[in-house]
């Protein structure tokens, strides 16, 4: 788990957080770290978030304690009346962190908090974590893929009519599409859906609810597949996995062949790879794609 759940005591709270929060929508994220030295504090749906940078005491350090005397480790806190207040410290390692309040499922109470900790440049690495409600409080749930924290992209709330008894869905980008050695920002990545059901982190990308995520994500990947721009094979991937959440794995697969740059050695087979360990084809459908 790269949230590390701390029920830190009042003499490591540091600053103060704002006295009056303002208000805001469910789901509409807040950045904090940006400028660390300033608290943030908002209100949601009946929940109050603070967040506050963590003491630069702390054993665990930071790259901002060492250089700027200032932590960009963020210390998380939730309350809601009626409720014990729930602490959580955020990655070590993130640059900065996106906070929204979302609802997790239809029924009253179920209210919940997301904390995107995001790292890595252009690589567009992130650790989300989901504080639920549970026994009278919260818990934390970290979002997995494969069973790494370690995420890709910018998470997002799914549209609550999307998913079936309109639970919570957080969209992210999928990974491992780099097959031919391009820069990470010139690499667009399919769409990938978790959920968080009974303390769970659930992959569901497969789900016939979420296709309209892949219809809207395949024109703009397929057009730049069947351009001439040399760095093409990160967006014909992308094309390619589209289609196979959509059932056309086949039809996309021969246009990639197509248009793919074949100085990148062994592209075809590593992508015919990745579409089987990441669920988008199933083996037997594997083995009917050429290589050629």
């Amino acid at each position: 788990m790269r949230a590390l759940v701390c029920l830190l005591p009042a003499l490591l709270l540091g600053a103060s957080p704002p006295q009056t929060p303002k208000t805001v929508s469910l789901g509409a994220f807040q950045t904090w770290g940006m400028h660390p030295r300033t608290p943030l504090s908002f209100a949601a749906g009946g929940l109050t978030v603070n967040v506050v940078a963590s003491p630069c005491q702390l054993p665990a350090q930071n790259e901002a304690c060492r250089f700027e005397g200032v932590s960009n480790q963020a210390i998380v806190t939730v309350a809601q009346p009626g409720l014990p207040t729930f602490r959580m410290i955020s990655d070590s390692e993130a640059s900065f962190v996106r906070v929204a309040v979302v609802r997790l499922a239809p029924k009253p109470g179920r209210l919940g908090v997301v904390i995107d900790n995001q790292w890595g440049g252009s690589a567009g690495i992130t650790a989300v974590t989901v504080i639920e409600p549970a026994l009278g409080g919260y818990r934390t749930v970290p979002l997995e893929y494969h069973g790494s924290s370690r995420l890709t992209g910018e998470v997002a709330v799914l549209p609550h009519g999307l998913l079936k008894h309109g639970h919570a869905g957080f969209v992210l980008e999928a990974p491992g599409l780099n097959y031919s050695n391009e820069c990470n920002a010139c690499v667009p990545r399919p769409p990938l859906v978790l959920t968080v059901r009974n303390g769970r982190s659930i992959d569901i990308s497969a789900a016939r609810a979420v296709r309209p995520l892949f219809e809207h994500d395949l024109p703009a990947h397929r057009r730049l597949c069947i351009s001439t721009i040399r760095e093409r094979n990160g967006s014909c991937a992308a094309f390619v996995a589209d289609a196979a959440r959509l059932g056309r794995a086949a039809p996309a697969w021969r246009l990639m062949l197509s248009h793919y740059r074949r100085e990148s050695i062994g592209y075809p087979a590593a992508l015919r790879s990745f579409l089987v360990v990441g669920g988008y084809i199933t083996p037997a459908a594997a083995r009917s794609l050429p290589l050629t």
